[in-house]
């Protein structure tokens, strides 16, 4: 068997507080009196009010509750301040007064904004200065567009002059100029020519005299080899003896330009013989 004990709940205290015993004091020596107040004003502006019960109030009464604060007062620790002690008395019709103080944070005090000081400067000979050359500057940078346009307007340049045609190649042109002029021995002239007759009127087309015959031909020019010969050069055929009796004007690739003979007209032909010399009497190359 289960014996339960009942528990016993403890009474509600009173909570207590620094000034309980103070307040507990001055309310047991006043007894009856009047209702009163007794205020003390503490250090750093502090004031304790005590509140007694009411009743009615008699002639000794005051002089009852002075004497009795005042030593109740005087029990305060040290931490309260050493200010004097004032007691206030009130009378029997008196009422009793709550005052509520409220207490609210200060609203912070609005942004101060400063404005920007504008400082104008008046332009001076200096600032002009460094004003012109920027424009200038900024003119030198043409676009592109714009420069494309300057240069179309601009005159175009003279043309290159055509390269001047080497002596070699003006005597072929002469040469064949002449192509189909018939043979005549001792002729010198369009109207006929012979071997040493027909180059030498060419060479003279061109600014060049040269001798008359064959071997005189032969005689004044430069030898060469075949591998060196150039169009324009001469060809001569000589024979055992090494003296020229025929002579062409070479035109590359083993071909040559010359009067062959009586019935053969100016042509262009074959070099036909091994025993030739080729000669240099201009500058050909």
């Amino acid at each position: 068997m289960t014996t339960r004990v009942q528990a016993r709940h403890r009474a509600a205290v009173r909570s207590l507080t620094s000034l309980t015993d103070l307040s507990n004091s001055v309310t047991r020596c006043a007894g009856g009196a009047a209702r009163t107040g007794a205020v003390v004003a503490a250090a750093g502006g502090l004031l304790v009010s005590i509140a007694l019960p009411a009743g009615a109030a008699t002639a000794a009464a005051p002089a009852a509750v002075s004497s009795t604060v005042s030593s109740a007062v005087a029990a305060v620790p040290a931490a309260f301040g050493t200010t004097a002690v004032g007691v206030v008395s009130a009378p029997a019709t008196a009422t009793t007064l709550a005052t509520t103080s409220t207490f609210a944070a200060a609203p912070a005090p609005a942004p101060v904004v400063v404005a920007p000081v504008v400082t104008r400067v008046a332009r001076t000979a200096d600032a002009n200065a460094v004003v012109a050359a920027s424009v200038a500057e900024n003119a030198a940078a043409v676009p592109a567009p714009v420069a494309v346009q300057v240069a179309a307007e601009a005159p175009a340049p003279a043309p290159a002059p055509a390269p001047v045609a080497s002596l070699g190649s003006q005597i072929l042109a002469v040469a064949d100029d002449y192509a189909g002029v018939p043979y005549v021995y001792g002729g010198t002239t369009p109207s006929g020519f012979d071997c040493s007759g027909y180059t030498s009127y060419v060479y003279r087309q061109v600014g060049v005299e040269i001798p008359r015959t064959s071997n005189a031909q032969l005689q004044s020019s430069a030898r060469i080899s075949r591998g060196e010969a150039v169009p324009g050069d001469l060809v001569f055929f000589t024979n055992s003896g090494g003296r020229a009796y025929h002579v062409g004007i070479y035109a590359g690739d083993n071909m040559m330009w010359d009067a062959p003979r009586a019935g053969k007209p100016v042509q262009l032909r074959a070099i036909w013989s091994d025993a030739v010399t080729f000669g240099r009497l201009a500058p050909t190359v």
